[in-house]
């Protein structure tokens, strides 16, 4: 009895060292694997290396928002250069010079026409959808602040408004300037609420017009000795 409990035991012995080598084994990798698994790792770690590939659609995407972004700090911050004389030396040589043709205007009108070509093509469609909000701007069934407030919500929108404004202020502000040297009125005060917020500074200088005795603006005329 005691013969057979232990050759029992050996047996039981071997079949656990056999399940359990056949567990390692299960576990470990062949040696084909073996020798695959570092040429897998090498390859991994050369893709992780590589610099990635380029999208070439998004590099114009950045080329154009750094034209546009620089468009827009143009049109901000040049026309200045032309409002200070007009505003300071209305009277003087080389602000006749400079403000009295169209150049300066056009200047900053070409770099706006730059910006909106880029702002509308930059991530088409998106770049002309508003023009498709523009719709509701117009329409009298619904509110026009919340669609303006919309059309702001997007970058190249404003990107385009911004420039537009302070070019069309610049060529107001032109107009009040020639008016005031032409016919001899004061009209510092004017242009400078003009470059501040637009058309309340053509009032101002319609009514210091008229309470000048002249009329009211002919804003039409060439400044004297303007070439």
């Amino acid at each position: 009895m005691a013969a057979s409990n232990v050759a029992f035991a050996r047996s039981m012995a071997r079949f656990v060292l056999l399940l359990s080598l056949s567990i390692d084994a299960f576990h470990l990798p062949s040696p084909r694997t073996a020798a695959i698994r570092p040429l897998q790792q090498h390859s991994q770690h050369r893709n992780t290396q590589r610099s990635p590939r380029r999208n070439p659609f998004a590099l114009r995407s950045t080329l154009a928002d750094t034209v546009i972004s620089a468009g827009v700090s143009i049109d901000t911050f040049l026309p200045q250069f032309f409002w200070l004389p007009m505003i300071a030396f209305p009277r003087a040589e080389l602000t006749k010079r400079v403000n009295g043709n169209l150049l300066p205007v056009l200047a900053c009108s070409l770099v706006h026409a730059v910006v909106v070509l880029l702002a509308a093509t930059d991530d088409f469609p998106r770049g002309i959808e508003p023009i498709f909000i523009f719709a509701d701007v117009f329409d009298p069934t619904q509110s026009q602040l919340d669609a303006m407030r919309r059309l702001f919500e997007l970058r190249n929108f404003v990107a385009e408004e911004w420039p537009h404004v302070l070019i069309w202020d610049l060529f107001v502000g032109r107009l009040i300037w020639l008016d005031g040297v032409n016919r001899n009125i004061v009209c510092w005060h004017s242009l400078l609420l003009t470059n501040f917020i637009g058309p309340p500074g053509l009032l101002l200088h319609a009514a210091t017009s008229a309470l000048s005795g002249k009329g009211l603006p002919t804003l039409g005329g060439v400044a004297e000795d303007a070439s």
